[in-house]
């Protein structure tokens, strides 16, 4: 008599020891999944904080925070550029040249961010630029141009730093009170396109007021001093995160060489699904436009639809954000637009909450 130690199993029994291991593998797989977001975020996070300790080691050498954009406009240059010697990059650096159209007569005349030796600058793709949890296309429009995840503070308006909508008055820097259609701004700790009546005529590489030579001077992208940040550097945000190109194709989203990606705005809230992405110069991804859930236009501004660009990230439930004094926050969708729009004033003297 065969004794029952030594009989096989039945395939009854093999299917329900196969299906036990697979429940377990469902039960298993939501953890992993959670704790490879854990690090992720952690990554993401010491990665911010890293930039705003970088933009203070850079007012410690040279007087302002970093310069967003160039003084040249959208192409010669964003605050990608003078941060790396600040961020172990400095062979990268040495390699950029005219960064603004120093060093050239005329302005903007100077190599852009693909010419000359400046395509070997910005066709790496630097990890302390990008966060892990965002799987956007590691390249701009299937080119060897590099796309990353975080952005400058531009204030809590447009990139053309006036009131939202262009020209309204009586409001102020949260939307709330009397005039709650009118957004002032509120000032920020970097500068963009900050003078849409003189671009208009010449578009975003045009010149403004700048002596050649001079970075200090004029209008257009003008480095602010610690000073200007009366809101106080823990109560001002300085960088957050955006996505990569979230449709692909020519989606220009997360190109952080172009001025035009190289910013935020706190006017929409984050993660906003209707709150739509002005790209005016760039472009919103191929036919047949935007995915749902990241509105963007590529049109021309105006005064409703002024130059924005809003935080987005692929974190559950919020953005990773760092404020002026290098802290970092994890920020809720649901923080209110009133908290949201008074954390990215430098001057604005709310007081803010970004657990609200």
């Amino acid at each position: 008599m065969r004794s029952r130690a030594s009989r096989g199993f039945t395939l009854i029994e093999l299917l329900v020891v196969i299906a036990i291991i697979a429940i377990l593998i469902g039960l298993l797989l939501p953890a992993v999944q959670k704790v490879r977001e854990a690090a992720a975020r952690v990554k993401c996070q010491n990665n911010l904080k890293q930039i705003s300790l970088a933009n203070m080691n850079y007012e410690s050498t040279n007087g302002t925070f970093l310069p967003a954009v160039s003084r040249s406009g959208c192409c010669w240059g964003t605050w990608m550029i003078p941060i790396m010697p600040y961020m172990e990059q400095q062979a990268l650096f040495q390699i950029y040249t005219g960064f603004g159209g120093v060093g050239y007569t005329t302005l903007g005349a100077a190599p852009r961010y693909s010419g000359g030796t400046n395509g070997n600058v910005a066709n790496k793709s630097l990890s302390t630029f990008t966060c892990p949890s965002d799987p956007g296309p590691a390249t701009w429009n299937g080119g060897t141009l590099t796309m990353h995840n975080y952005a400058l503070n531009a204030g809590n308006t447009n990139f053309y730093q006036v009131s939202t909508p262009i020209g309204c008055t009586g409001g102020n820097t949260t939307g709330t009170g009397s005039s709650p259609g009118c957004v002032t701004f509120g000032g920020a700790p970097f500068g963009y396109y900050d003078d849409p009546l003189t671009l208009a005529a010449g578009g975003d590489s045009s010149p403004v007021d700048y002596t050649a030579g001079d970075p200090s001077q004029g209008k257009l992208a003008r480095p602010r001093k610690i000073m200007e940040i009366s809101d106080g550097t823990s109560n001002t945000l300085c960088v957050a995160e955006i996505l990569k190109a979230p449709t692909g194709g020519s989606d220009i989203r997360g190109f952080t060489w172009w001025g035009g990606s190289a910013g935020f705005t706190t006017y929409q809230t984050p993660n906003n699904s209707a709150a739509t992405d002005v790209m005016t110069g760039g472009a919103c991804g191929n036919p047949p436009g935007p995915a749902p859930g990241y509105p963007c236009t590529d049109a021309a501004s105006t005064a409703t639809f002024p130059r924005a660009q809003y935080a987005r990230s692929k974190h559950t439930g919020g953005i990773n954000a760092a404020l002026c004094d290098g802290s970092v926050r994890f920020v809720s969708n649901s923080i209110s637009l009133t908290a949201w729009r008074a954390a990215g004033s430098a001057q604005g003297g709310e007081a803010i909450s970004l657990d609200n």
